[in-house]
């Protein structure tokens, strides 16, 4: 599999210039941070979350962990949680299952940044597949979320 098609159209309609850095299978975007020789804190990882209101992505660094209570106080939802592996393909039918890109808005999902990737230089994230990240400029990065919440979501590994 190569880049997602809706994330590749996404991208192109948002006139952004990216590359994609192959590496050796991975299961989780700290694997592929690693397999792809990359620092874990420019890889971004999406979340998905849902409730009766329905999904919310949280787009954090790989080299952290999610804070569900800067969650709950930036939407006011309290009790999101994470989808299922298994339902995650009807949400993004073009990726494969525990690939996410960090592009909820191409998919019509509410998506909230980590203000910390805001921040880097370069930005790696899951390209649809476990063998391929995109990498592109972090500013351009920054910019597709710009009618995207922005707040402090990530706490480092304990």
């Amino acid at each position: 599999m190569t880049i997602a098609a809706r994330v590749s159209q996404y991208l192109r309609d948002q006139s952004v210039d990216y590359q994609l850095v192959q590496h050796p299978h991975s299961h989780t975007s700290r694997e592929s941070a690693h397999a792809a020789h990359v620092r874990e804190d420019q890889v971004a990882k999406a979340i998905l979350m849902k409730d009766d209101q329905g999904y919310v992505m949280a787009v954090i660094p790989a080299s952290s962990s999610l804070d569900m209570r800067a969650v709950h106080e930036e939407t006011g939802r309290n009790h999101l949680e994470m989808v299922p592996e298994d339902e995650l393909g009807r949400v993004f039918p073009d990726c494969e299952l525990g690939a996410l890109p960090p592009l909820g808005q191409a998919y019509g999902v509410t998506t909230l940044l980590d203000n910390s990737l805001r921040h880097c230089d370069t930005v790696y994230f899951e390209a649809g597949d476990h063998e391929e990240l995109v990498e592109m400029d972090g500013a351009r990065f920054a910019k597709l979320f710009s009618g995207s919440h922005s707040c402090d979501l990530s706490k480092d590994w304990p």
